[in-house]
C-alpha cells in the first residue's frame, strides 16, 4: 500500500518533546516530499480573557497565520490578539531554531483548547499526518493531568505519530 502524505501537522509548545517531534516531522517532509504546518495553540487565554470562554467549544478556533494583529475581528479581545501577534513571533523563532532553513513551512496560531484546535485545524487543513511530542506522563499523573495527545487521536480521522524524547530522529 502506498500511504500519499502531502500536509504534516505539527502542535508545539515550545517544550523539548515538541522540538524532538518537530524534527521528525521535517525528517518524513523531506522523505514525502510534504508541507510542513506548524501549530501553536494558546490554551488558557480563552477562560482567562472571555467569560464564555467555554461556549467556544463548539465553534472553531482563532487561527492567526502571520496576519497583522488588528485586522482580526476579535474586538473585545485586544489582549488575545497581543498574545497571538507573540506566539507567532515565538513560534517562527521555535520552527527556525529546530528546522532546516530550506523547508518550506507555514505558520499557524490557534486560540482555543488545545485538543480540539489541533483536530480543528487538522480537518480544515486536510493534513495527512500529524507528528506530536508527547510527556510520557504514566499512572496518577496521566490520570490528573490527562494526555493531550490521547484526545487528539480519539477525536482526528487522520494518524497521529506520537514522538517521546529520546528516540532517535530518522535519517
Amino acid at each position: 500500500m502506498n500511504m500519499a502524505v502531502q500536509q504534516i501537522l505539527v502542535p508545539v509548545d515550545y517544550s523539548d518533546d515538541a522540538a524532538h517531534a518537530l524534527q521528525w516531522a521535517a525528517s518524513l517532509a523531506e522523505q514525502y516530499r510534504a508541507h510542513l504546518l506548524v501549530l501553536h495553540v494558546i490554551g488558557k487565554a480563552i477562560e482567562e480573557v472571555h467569560p464564555q470562554g467555554a461556549s467556544y467549544v463548539t465553534q472553531a478556533p482563532a487561527c492567526y497565520e502571520g496576519m497583522a494583529p488588528g485586522s482580526q475581528p476579535f474586538g473585545w479581545q485586544p489582549l488575545i490578539i497581543d498574545l497571538a501577534a507573540q506566539a507567532h513571533t515565538q513560534v517562527q523563532a521555535f520552527a527556525a531554531q529546530h528546522l532546516p532553513r530550506h523547508l518550506a513551512v507555514q505558520l499557524k496560531v490557534a486560540v482555543g483548547k488545545p485538543a480540539e484546535a489541533i483536530v480543528w485545524v487538522a480537518h480544515e487543513a486536510g493534513v495527512d499526518l500529524i507528528v506530536m511530542g508527547t510527556h510520557g506522563r504514566t499512572g496518577v499523573r496521566h490520570l490528573l493531568l490527562g494526555s493531550l495527545a490521547e484526545a487528539v487521536i480519539r477525536r482526528v480521522r487522520c494518524p497521529v505519530m506520537t514522538v517521546r524524547r529520546g528516540v532517535a530522529v530518522a535519517a
